[in-house]
């Protein structure tokens, strides 16, 4: 079973509702499933699945957003868990998606800038993360997270920490390529869990001033 619901994007553009509603609904204990973005003449297209359990019930479920520049709202589908608690759920998420689109709305230029390309950042290495789950290969990882790394880079301030840490992982992984031994998947995912945690904590900062999720 699912159910759907629509957000108004509000003042936003479509891509940065887009990033701002992903940011709300990855945590640290999602998993991302899919993700695609496309940019034309007609306009933006986003769309983005994760799986998670409600903390407060255990139920797992999976929410997909889905953006289109041509109609100004975001569309949200919630499926599985327990279908009873399921309209409640939607209703928390999508309250919590558009909190979360009025707060990156009220955040000036440059700041907005920089949290915005933060969560597309956050994004990569939740690519990282699936990549790391579905098909652990060595190059694969090491283009997604140098990738990460080089935008933080260029974003500079509070991110100047995490790129760091990146880099010191990255240097014994350059030139590998092959499958990456079970043995070394837990180190690689607690990285880039921390980095993930480092990234919302900045970008709460940026957009409200909140401390880190956990």
């Amino acid at each position: 079973m699912s159910m759907s619901s629509e957000i108004s994007i509000g003042e936003l553009s479509p891509s940065l509702a887009f990033g701002a509603a992903y940011f709300c609904i990855s945590s640290i204990g999602t998993r991302l499933n899919h993700i695609a973005e496309t940019y034309t003449e007609e306009g933006f297209f986003g769309t983005a699945t994760v799986s998670f359990r409600m903390p407060s019930t255990e139920d797992r479920l999976e929410v997909t957003l889905l953006v289109d520049s041509k109609i100004p709202t975001i569309q949200l589908e919630l499926s599985g868990g327990n279908e009873e608690k399921l309209p409640d759920y939607l209703k928390e998420i999508a309250q919590r998606i558009s909190d979360t689109l009025e707060r990156f709305s009220s955040v000036p230029g440059v700041k907005l800038s920089h949290a915005s390309k933060a969560v597309v950042v956050e994004r990569k290495i939740d690519e990282a993360l699936n990549q790391l789950l579905t098909d652990p290969d060595y190059r694969k990882v090491y283009v997604q997270v140098a990738d990460a790394r080089e935008r933080l880079i260029r974003i500079g301030g509070d991110f100047q920490p995490a790129t760091l840490e990146m880099g010191a992982v990255l240097e014994p992984l350059t030139g590998k390529t092959g499958p990456i031994p079970p043995e070394e998947h837990e180190e690689l995912a607690l990285n880039l869990l921390r980095w993930k945690k480092q990234i919302k904590k900045v970008v709460n900062k940026l957009t409200s001033g909140a401390d880190d999720e956990e």
